[in-house]
């Protein structure tokens, strides 16, 4: 039982150094299922039944909003995670609710009008290069701090 408890608080320590990433990847998969929603009630809308994926532009955007938005998913949350773990969780999560905002934005822009979608893209597009600049630093950091003995980040702090 001991041995229990000990191993319990031992991946409770090594969460803990995640929680932000991991409240924001449930955050960010509640907005994929009302996402998802949004396309249901759609459907219903316009009385269109599953399979079928063509009707009425209004419908079409939305579910094309939608399946955008999980197409780009699995690319979020490893550059969220991968700079969250090599870099600063605490970065990596603003630059991800910024990302989610953006999602927001695109998916509800996108439901109203084609041309409704970009402000949304476009910053979608920013935090994501900006996740994966923040993960190939810690990526790199991390690799040259192992294998070649050289800290970049902190020889950067100490310029400041």
């Amino acid at each position: 039982r001991s041995s229990d408890l000990t191993h319990c608080t031992a991946r409770a320590n090594m969460a803990g150094h995640s929680t932000l990433l991991a409240a924001l990847s449930l955050l960010s998969a509640c907005q994929q299922g009302y996402f998802a929603k949004m396309v249901g009630e759609s459907r219903k809308k316009h009385k269109i039944m599953p399979p079928a994926v063509t009707g009425p532009p209004e419908f079409e955007r939305t579910f094309r909003a939608q399946q955008n938005c999980n197409e780009f998913y699995p690319v979020f949350l490893v550059a969220l995670w991968t700079a969250g773990w090599f870099c600063t969780q605490e970065l990596a999560s603003l630059l991800g609710l910024f990302y989610m905002f953006a999602r927001h934005r695109y998916f509800f822009g996108y439901s109203e009008s084609a041309k409704g979608r970009l402000s949304g893209f476009y910053m979608s597009l920013m935090a994501l290069f900006a996740l994966f600049v923040l993960a190939s630093t810690g990526i790199t950091n991390s690799f040259l701090d192992e294998y070649l003995d050289i800290n970049l980040l902190k020889k950067i702090r100490r310029l400041f």
